[in-house]
């Protein structure tokens, strides 16, 4: 397992690039977001995020999310509505997690053979440079059914199997991204987290 540190502000194109190399192989990465942080793989792998399921200890049938560069790359993994598309450009970049229609793109084991996938546009430079190439998987890096942890070294006393971390120093939030379901009109928040609601509700 290889650690690099990485500002979170002008990140280092080398390491991004690295980062990029780790999951273009099929590695895993431990990557910082805009909540906390993240376990990434390429989200189109699928023997990749398998391999994420065994690492996290994650039951098979639970999806996880995916996180995009842009609010422009949404389309090309699910099916949003008008209204949905509207929303989005007004809160993203942030700390949402939507729930959409999936499309043909997004394999089974991302979704848990549900119709619907989890997407975030993270305001977080390293990850949205990171995502530039394919999506990646948005899922706490924690083991499964504990709580997540805001430095490196914490996360590390309990996962094993990752290639490469990312380390940004530690979170300045513990808060998860808030998770809206945009499949329904009006919108319906599934969890309360980091984020306001007031021009989503």
């Amino acid at each position: 397992m290889l650690i690099r540190k990485i500002t979170r502000r002008n990140p280092s194109p080398e390491v991004v690039e690295e980062a990029i190399s780790v999951m273009e192989g099929g590695g895993i990465v431990i990557y910082p977001t805009d909540t906390i942080y993240g376990l990434g793989v390429n989200a189109l792998d699928e023997d990749a995020v398998r391999r994420l399921f065994r690492v996290k200890g994650r039951p098979p049938h639970k999806p996880v999310s995916i996180c995009v560069s842009g609010v422009d790359e949404i389309p090309r993994f699910s099916r949003p509505s008008r209204h949905a598309m509207d929303l989005m450009k007004r809160i993203l970049p942030g700390p949402y997690t939507l729930i959409l229609e999936r499309n043909e793109l997004i394999p089974d084991v991302i979704t848990g053979g549900s119709s619907r996938v989890g997407i975030r546009v993270p305001d977080d430079e390293v990850c949205r440079l990171i995502t530039a190439r394919f999506p990646v998987t948005a899922t706490s890096a924690n083991i499964s059914g504990k709580p997540p942890s805001p430095g490196i070294e914490e996360i590390l006393r309990d996962l094993d199997g990752v290639d490469l971390v990312l380390d940004a120093g530690e979170c300045q939030s513990m808060e998860p991204s808030t998770v809206i379901d945009l499949t329904v009109n009006p919108p319906r928040v599934l969890r309360r987290g980091k984020g306001p609601l007031d021009t989503i509700l």
